[in-house]
């Protein structure tokens, strides 16, 4: 992991206050403003864009949750999708999912990393 975000949107469109509100109405406590996609393919993209359909549905705008996906040097030489709708992406080392996508110890740092950045 080299650390870096690259931003592939700019910032989001709806009010937090309204991902704030949605949490507490529901007796919640920590509202989630960002999810990290630590998958690739047909999977993220399916996931990304059902999050995308709920926040549009819930909060008035599909941008009300962040969507930072992780990207490996393949996946970023051929555009791969999940990035694409991603607002935000983290570079991760490439070859097998071992050293990426199924590595729970890079997940947790790419997740700890990049948690202050995000309300």
């Amino acid at each position: 992991m080299n650390g870096i975000i690259n931003e592939t949107h700019n910032g989001r469109h709806a009010s937090v206050s309204k991902v704030v509100e949605f949490c507490t109405a529901l007796g919640g406590k920590t509202p989630i403003h960002s999810i990290l996609v630590a998958n690739n393919g047909m999977a993220a993209a399916k996931f990304m864009r059902s999050v995308r359909t709920w926040a549009n549905d819930t909060f008035g705008s599909e941008k009300a949750i962040q969507l930072i996906a992780m990207a490996t040097p393949e996946d970023m030489r051929i555009n791969a999708e999940h990035i694409r709708i991603a607002d935000q992406f983290v570079e991760v080392p490439g070859g097998t999912n071992n050293n990426n996508y199924a590595n729970v110890q890079l997940i947790v740092e790419v997740r700890a990393a990049n948690l202050l950045v995000y309300y």
